[in-house]
């Protein structure tokens, strides 16, 4: 189990130990945090999140389409590493600790206010991490492979494979996938977006929408 919350938990543990039953407080910072960190990416980082995420301590390669909030990439993203050409669809989140040792910490000898339990996450070159997936903390996955949509990934993905499910499994291999993907692919003349509107919509639906 994981817990999950904004970059600056990590900076200041014992804030927010003091602020436990402040809940109105919790969510001012929580907000004003997230207001800095897109001013901080908005202006000195241009817009940049690659350069906003390598601030934040992340590992980011180059040719990278990281599409998930930057808070889904938990309190120590630092433990977070991407390779080249990776692409981390929307609302995937990344868990680096064990949360639910809030239960017990104050019972094991030499237990830290954070926990003691971590484990870093790393996605390798060329691959891909389908939307509303879970990564857990310690995995690798890749290079050059697939989780599906809304996976929940708990042990390492080997190279050119294709996962999915609760928790992922193997589906195929990525040469495998690419053989289904060449076998059911629609022709398509469009050079633009709003050709491909046309294109798709009298394809599917019988008139231009």
């Amino acid at each position: 189990m994981t817990d999950h919350a904004p970059a600056p938990d990590a900076r200041d543990a014992a804030r927010w130990a003091d602020d436990a039953n402040r809940t109105p407080l919790r969510t001012l910072w929580g907000l004003t945090a997230g207001l800095r960190g897109v001013l901080v990416r908005m202006v000195r980082h241009r817009g940049n999140k690659s350069a906003y995420l390598r601030s934040l301590g992340v590992q980011v390669g180059t040719g990278c389409d990281i599409q998930t909030a930057v808070g889904n990439l938990g309190s120590e993203p630092w433990l977070l590493r991407f390779g080249n050409d990776v692409t981390v669809s929307n609302r995937v989140v990344f868990h680096t600790h064990d949360g639910s040792s809030r239960l017990f910490r104050q019972q094991i000898a030499g237990t830290t206010p954070w926990g003691n339990h971590f484990g870093p996450v790393d996605v390798k070159d060329n691959s891909f991490i389908g939307s509303d997936s879970v990564l857990m903390p310690g995995v690798t996955v890749g290079p050059n492979s697939i989780v599906g949509t809304g996976s929940v990934v708990t042990k390492d993905v080997p190279p050119g494979t294709v996962v999915a499910g609760v928790p992922a499994r193997h589906i195929c291999t990525l040469d495998e996938y690419v053989a289904k993907y060449r076998a059911r692919q629609i022709p398509i003349s469009a050079t633009s977006r709003d050709e491909l509107r046309r294109e798709l919509t009298t394809r599917f639906w019988g008139a231009p929408r």
